[in-house]
């Protein structure tokens, strides 16, 4: 679905960044208690999602416990290209966003930070992976649902990924550019998301961080 993701965009000038730095999503949060919430109802957000579209990135909405009708009117008008539950929402969700006509779907699963077990990520997992949605693996933030800096068991997840066979998976969780690499190496991942690990200070991403991160991450998410 994408190699780098860069979550929690708000300002013109970053997705022009994430551009610039060869990454190739950004993700629009939707969930009001963010520090990186946009509101869709707002141009920025219209005018965010048309500079995705002019430099062609992928453009994915993060929804926490949003309503369907919430989350289709909002794909509509923004002309989403993909959606990420990030919230506290049930497996059934699927099949009612697929009736509407949301098809392309990520799930962010919420995993402990501390030592992990396969059969722990497989628990999981379980409930969304043939589902045919794309999986986020995040670090379980609470009731603040991401965005916390913490990193997660990256051995123990490329052991659970040799085990699931080929279901498309993304890495998250406290990754920026200086713990990226270490990230990918020791995980296995082709995919990565980030969104404090390149931010100046809380909520406010920062170009230089965006281009390091971006640049180290991929030459080894394309086999360098």
């Amino acid at each position: 679905m994408f190699q780098i993701k860069i979550c929690g965009v708000r300002e013109i000038a970053h997705v022009e960044a994430v551009f610039r730095s060869g990454a190739d999503a950004i993700g629009l949060n939707f969930y009001q208690p963010s520090c990186r919430f946009v509101d869709p109802e707002k141009p920025i957000a219209a005018e965010l999602a048309s500079k995705s579209v002019d430099l062609g990135l992928t453009r994915v909405g993060v929804f926490v416990n949003h309503s369907v009708e919430c989350i289709q009117a909002v794909s509509k008008r923004l002309g989403l290209d993909a959606v990420q539950l990030h919230g506290d929402e049930q497996a059934e969700v699927v099949s009612r966003l697929q009736e509407v006509g949301i098809t392309k779907l990520i799930r962010a699963i919420k995993l402990p930070v501390g030592p992990l077990t396969v059969q722990e990520i497989d628990r999981r997992v379980k409930p969304w992976s043939s589902l045919g949605a794309h999986l986020l693996l995040d670090a379980d933030g609470g009731n603040r649902h991401g965005g916390t800096g913490k990193t997660l068991d990256w051995r123990a997840i490329r052991e659970w990924a040799q085990h699931s066979g080929d279901l498309p998976w993304t890495l998250a969780g406290g990754l920026n550019p200086a713990n990226v690499a270490d990230a990918i190496s020791e995980s296995g991942a082709s995919s990565v998301d980030t969104a404090s690990g390149v931010e100046a200070e809380r909520g406010t991403k920062s170009e230089t961080l965006i281009c390091k991160f971006s640049e180290t991450a991929s030459p080894l998410l394309n086999g360098g």
